[in-house]
Parts: C-alpha cells; structure tokens; sequence
C-alpha cells in the first residue's frame, strides 16, 4: 500500500509524450510525490488547426486535428504549489492517416 502526503508535485508527466500523434489522442498528466486527492491539473497553451487556446481542467486532455503545444500544470492549493511539464507535436487526422494506408497498400499492389 502506497502512502501519500500533500506534498508539493514533482516529476510531472505527460503520456504519451513522443510518437506519432493521431486527432482524438488522449494525454494523461501525472505527478509524483504528491497525495492524488489534493492535486489538480490544468491544461494550457495552443492546439488544432487553427492555433485555438487550450484551457481545460482534469488529468486528461484529447487532442484536435493539427499543431499543438499545451502544458500540464499539477497544483496542490492547499500548499499553494504547482509543477509543470510540456509536449508539443502535430496530431494527424485519422481520415489522413487512413488514406495514406490505403494508398499504400493499393500501391504494393
């Protein structure tokens, strides 16, 4: 049994961090050192094709079509601290990507 306490968050994350990233993806962020019940995060910065801020709440977040660049930021209020990480990357669009398949492999053909 993991024991937590309301520290300060440290080490944050985003999953998946690297890689090809397809429209409809989901981010999760994390942080160590932290009690889960006491942390929140916020999500910021820019995404889709059109550059729209980004400005959600929740450890997850679901990316649109096209470039983005967002930051995680974990928060525990009661400390008055936070920590923060970024990811930035394009988010291709799944009828793109399902083209390029199937032209491939009619290609091959």
């Amino acid at each position: 049994m993991q024991h937590f306490s309301a520290v300060c968050p440290t080490d944050v994350t985003i999953n998946p961090s690297t890689g090809t990233f397809e429209e409809g993806d989901e981010l999760t962020c994390s942080a160590a050192g932290y009690d889960p019940t006491y942390t929140s995060y916020t999500w910021t910065g820019t995404a889709g094709v059109n550059g729209a801020i980004v400005s959600e709440t929740g450890d997850k977040y679901t990316l649109p079509e096209g470039p983005f660049y967002v930051i995680c930021t974990a928060t525990v209020s009661q400390l008055s601290c936070r920590d923060y990480t970024s990811v930035s990357a394009n988010a291709y669009s799944k009828y793109g990507k399902q083209h390029n398949t199937v032209l491939a492999i009619l290609m091959a053909n």
